[in-house]
C-alpha cells in the first residue's frame, strides 16, 4: 500500500504568525504552528510531522508519496542534503544551511523507508494541496488571533476521530499527541489562553526546540521546581503528565511579573496542576501579546508539598 498525502506551510508576513499541515483524507490530517516562523520552515516540519506520524500509527514499512507546493523543500530533502549529509552537513560553499535542525530530523525519520516527492502546483484547485494549504493558513491565522489552534485527527480510526470532515476555519479541540501524550484531555472545551498552554507544553514534551523557541518572547526564563533559573523554555520533561485545574488571570502590566523593559499592550498569568511520576507541581506562565502574536515571557514550577 502506498499513503498519498498533501504538505504545506504558512506565513502571515514571512516571518510571521506560520502553521504547517499534512493531509491524507477529510477525515486524516493534522496542523499546527508557531507564533513566528516562515514559508519553508512550515513546509519542512509538515515533512517531518507526517512522517513521524505514520511511524507511529505502525505504517513505517508503508510506502509514502508526499505531495508538495514547494520546490524548496522537495530539493531540500531529494536532492540537497545527501550531499550535505555526506561533507559533514556543511554547503560546498560553506554557508550556513538554514534549518538544518529540522532537516537532520528528517533525514533520521527517512532512514529505512520508502519515500518520494512530487510537485504540484499551488493554488491550482488539488483537492489534497488545497486542504493542507487550508489547514496550514488556519493555523497561522489562529496564531495572529491568539484562537484555539485547530489541530486535525491525526491516523485515528473513524471512531477516534473528532473531524469527519475537514472545515479550516473552525478551531477545533486539541488532538492527541503524536509524541508524548498531550496532558489532561484534549476533549475538554478549551480557553484560547489554555490552548497556547497546550502548545508550549506538547512541543515541552516532545522536545521540539523550535517550537519552543517560537514561543519566547524577548528576555524569556523559566523557573525550575529546584529552585534553578534557566533562560529559554527548553529543558528536560517526565515521560508521563496529566494537567488540571487550568485559571487564567489578566494582568495590567507584565512588569508586576517579570523585570522587563519591554510594554506589551496585552498580558495574562495561567496556572494549573502538573501530576508525573515525581509528584505534583504548580505550573504558571505569564503569556504577552506583542507585534509577533502571543508569547511566554516567564514559565515557573512550584512543588506542592503532599498532605
Amino acid at each position: 500500500m502506498t499513503i498519498t498525502a498533501a504538505v504545506d506551510g504558512s506565513s502571515l508576513g514571512n516571518p510571521g504568525p506560520a502553521g504547517w499541515a499534512w493531509v491524507v483524507s477529510a477525515d486524516c490530517w493534522d496542523a499546527g504552528g508557531w507564533p513566528s516562523g516562515t514559508n519553508n520552515l512550515g513546509e519542512l516540519n509538515a515533512v517531518l510531522e507526517l512522517l513521524n506520524a505514520t511511524a507511529q500509527a505502525g505504517l513505517a514499512d508503508e510506502d509514502l508519496h508526499i505531495l508538495a507546493d514547494s520546490q524548496y523543500a522537495i530539493n531540500v530533502i531529494s536532492k540537497w542534503s545527501p550531499g550535505w549529509k555526506k561533507r559533514g552537513w556543511v554547503k560546498a560553499d560553506k554557508k550556513p544551511i538554514k534549518n538544518l535542525e529540522l532537516i537532520q530530523e528528517i533525514d533520521r525519520a527517512m532512514q529505512g523507508r520508502t519515500v518520494t516527492f512530487e510537485w504540484v502546483k499551488g493554488h491550482a484547485g488539488h483537492p489534497l494541496n488545497e486542504r493542507a494549504d487550508d489547514a496550514a493558513r488556519s493555523c497561522a491565522e489562529a496564531y495572529r488571533d491568539g484562537r484555539v489552534i485547530p489541530r486535525g485527527p491525526g491516523f485515528a480510526s473513524p471512531a477516534e476521530s473528532r473531524a469527519t470532515e475537514f472545515e479550516p476555519s473552525t478551531p477545533t479541540a486539541e488532538a492527541a499527541s503524536t509524541g508524548r501524550e498531550i496532558p489532561g484531555d484534549a476533549t475538554d472545551v478549551q480557553t484560547p489562553e489554555e490552548a497556547l498552554e497546550r502548545q508550549f507544553l506538547e512541543a515541552w514534551l516532545r522536545a521540539n526546540s523550535l517550537a519552543l523557541k517560537a514561543l519566547e518572547a524577548p528576555g524569556c526564563i523559566r523557573i525550575w521546581h529546584n529552585g534553578s533559573l534557566t533562560r529559554g523554555l527548553e529543558g528536560r520533561a517526565p515521560e508521563h503528565v496529566e494537567c488540571s485545574n487550568f485559571q487564567v488571570s489578566r494582568v495590567q502590566s507584565a512588569n508586576d511579573h517579570h523585570n522587563t523593559a519591554e510594554s506589551y499592550p496585552d498580558a495574562w498569568v495561567i496556572t494549573y496542576v502538573l501530576t508525573w511520576t515525581g509528584g505534583k507541581l504548580r505550573e504558571s506562565s505569564t503569556w504577552v501579546t506583542g507585534e509577533n502574536g502571543p508569547r511566554i515571557l516567564m514559565h515557573q514550577s512550584s512543588p506542592i508539598s503532599a498532605r
